[in-house]
């Protein structure tokens, strides 16, 4: 059994490749430049992009299984060559904005929309993953706050998450990719408890023995510290979503221990496991 796994060098496809070569399995890993990944001893890498129009001849050979990244484009061309190449499986990382109230018709749950259409369209056999908030978010958004000035900026703290380790996530994605009883037609997944953005600052504050304060934003305050990458449309929905979520329990579910046989772990763990990126200068 060969697997391809799309977005090899991201956060959870990283993972996937690791988990599935560390259980012996073949891998091919991509990126859209190859040379980018780092991956174990044994990984074959090709360079891809999921939105060309031509897929290079070698990519499906072998390939029985397809871990599928989420990409801002028509990745119809890719799926008609994995159809042709009689996938048996695909497992699509989407977003619970997909669905989610305050979400699904705003941009960020119509790309995934989009790339769900395509995927359904293309016949090929699927398990759409919908992972909860990630615990990663704590270092992409809070980290280089933290160590500047051991503040984070918020303008709902009091929303609650369930923050998901990256490796549960990964986790999860290779055992559907390799074994056949929890493929469905999706899993909703989510890490062990309903936090507050609050909590999940004490718990950074915690395992770093530091203590980190949080500076409360008005909607104005929030919207002109916009980071520079997110599109103001974007940033908005993030914010109204966080402020939809205050004093309302976030969605639980069982899907990783029922996939996985362990339970999920806590925020904490992964805090622990990236100390570094919150006290060391980047």
């Amino acid at each position: 059994m060969t697997i391809l796994v799309t977005g090899g060098g991201g956060g959870i496809g990283r993972r996937v490749v690791a988990a599935l070569a560390a259980a012996g399995h073949q891998v091919r890993a991509t990126a859209r430049e190859a040379t980018t990944l780092r991956v174990p001893d044994g990984v074959d890498t090709v360079s891809l992009d999921l939105t060309a129009a031509t897929v290079p001849a070698d990519v499906f050979d072998g390939v029985d299984a397809v871990f599928l990244y989420p990409v801002l484009g028509d990745p119809g061309p890719f799926l008609a060559a994995a159809r042709a190449a009689r996938v048996d499986h695909t497992v699509l990382l989407s977003s619970p904005a997909s669905f989610s109230p305050g979400e699904f018709d705003q941009p960020i749950g119509r790309v995934h929309q989009a790339i769900e259409a395509a995927l359904d369209e293309s016949g090929l056999p699927h398990t759409v993953l919908y992972p909860s908030w990630l615990a990663s978010n704590t270092v992409r958004d809070w980290a280089g706050q933290i160590r500047s000035r051991g503040r984070v900026a918020l303008e709902s703290p009091e929303a609650q998450m369930s923050p998901i380790h990256p490796a549960d996530v990964a986790s999860v994605a290779a055992h559907l990719l390799t074994r056949p009883e929890f493929r469905a037609r999706l899993q909703i997944l989510s890490g062990p408890e309903s936090l507050t953005l609050w909590t999940i600052v004490d718990v950074v504050a915690e395992e770093i023995r530091r203590p980190v304060g949080i500076d409360e934003l008005t909607r104005e305050q929030a919207l002109a510290a916009r980071p520079a990458h997110l599109p103001e449309a974007i940033y908005r929905t993030l914010l109204d979503v966080e402020a939809d979520a205050v004093g309302v329990p976030a969605l639980l579910t069982n899907g990783v221990a029922r996939i996985t046989g362990r339970p999920p772990r806590p925020v904490a763990d992964w805090v622990r496991e990236n100390r570094a990126a919150f006290v060391e200068a980047a």
